[in-house]
């Protein structure tokens, strides 16, 4: 390896790759180019077309981006670091850390922009945001605390603490991120599906499916942590979330052609209609009801021929129109508002 670099203490032992940890790095590292210039021609055109619609660019693009800049430099560094290029210090390892905090941070509010596109109350997707912020920060600022010196051997206590904490810290961010994928597809059946546009079923189950992908890519980085070089997972860290990058973008193409795609089957569950016929001049009563901002309510009623004069057939219609004041509950307005938002924020190819 390199000569040592800044703060790095003199009892420094240097980690140094054996040929199948530089075989292992340079397959993933492989992987990690290649996947990098597919999620770069994918970004590329999204971005086009954004840009065609509304003339600048948005939160998502410039989240996607800083992604896929950040992935990219910490697998070129992180190889160059294998390779003896680039020496240990705490400019490497503050660096590193930086960039590692643009990744986590870009991945998770894009979970929660596509989130908060589902949702009325934009103040609940707001809070959603902060709290996720503040929660990953608080990781964050544990993780330049514990790993710097860790990698550093500034003291043995911090390689043990890190080893634990380490582990401990990419699990609560694997938690975070399945459960914000949960909610998503929550708010998919309960404000789409529900509403009879049974075309986004076929959105919940291509989320299911990505929600078991990211999982096991979030296993498998735990996972590596165990190898005899523990350097060597830092290859395996921009390739992870290339994919869970890649994964995302997906997820907007699907949910563009979702939006554009004929709903086959539109079953209004906010309206209702209710007829009773009786036979033999009896009484026939006519109900229908349509609940949506304003509501209207009508009913007509044929009495029985026997009660009324034989001189003449006399009828009687009564019609009721009731105004039903707006009600904001977020699941009310679920249907409208949500297929709005996403029509407005995905229509991107």
């Amino acid at each position: 390896m390199a000569q040592s670099g800044f703060l790095v203490p003199s009892r420094y032992v240097a980690e140094v790759p054996t040929e199948t940890d530089l075989n292992i790095a340079s397959i993933i590292w492989g992987f990690s180019l290649a996947c990098s210039c597919f999620t770069f021609a994918k970004a590329s055109r999204q971005t086009w077309t954004s840009m065609r619609r509304i003339k600048s660019v948005n939160a998502y693009v410039i989240m996607i981006w800083a992604e896929w800049v950040a992935c990219l430099i910490i697998s070129v560094i992180s190889w160059l670091f294998l390779r003896g290029v680039i020496p240990i210090s705490f400019w490497f390892a503050f660096s590193l850390l930086c960039l590692w905090v643009v990744q986590i941070q870009c991945i998770m509010q894009i979970i929660i922009n596509r989130i908060a596109l589902l949702m009325v109350n934009q103040q609940k997707a707001r809070t959603i945001k902060w709290i996720v912020f503040l929660i990953i920060s608080a990781i964050n600022i544990s993780v330049f605390c514990i790993w710097i010196p860790a990698r550093l051997q500034i003291s043995d206590t911090y390689v043990s603490v890190n080893n634990v904490w380490d582990r401990c810290e990419k699990a609560i961010i694997a938690v975070i991120d399945m459960g914000l994928n949960f909610y998503f597809i929550h708010l998919i059946r309960a404000k789409l599906i529900s509403n009879g546009l049974t075309k986004y079923t076929r959105l919940f189950h291509f989320n299911l499916g990505m929600i078991c992908i990211s999982l096991a890519l979030d296993v498998i980085l735990i996972g590596v942590m165990s190898l005899p070089n523990s350097v060597v997972y830092v290859q395996f860290h921009p390739l992870i979330y290339l994919v869970k990058l890649h994964i995302e973008m997906n997820i907007a193409d699907m949910i563009a052609r979702v939006v554009r795609a004929a709903n086959p089957h539109h079953t209004g569950s906010y309206d209702k209609s209710n007829s009773r016929r009786y036979e033999g001049g009896h009484k026939m009563t006519t109900l229908v009801t349509t609940r949506h901002n304003n509501a209207s309510h009508a009913k007509a009623d044929e009495g029985n021929e026997d009660q009324y004069p034989m001189d003449g057939i006399k009828r009687t219609i009564e019609t009721q129109v009731v105004r039903e004041p707006k009600v904001q509950d977020d699941d009310d307005q679920s249907e409208s508002s949500s297929t709005r938002e996403l029509q407005k924020h995905f229509a991107i190819v």
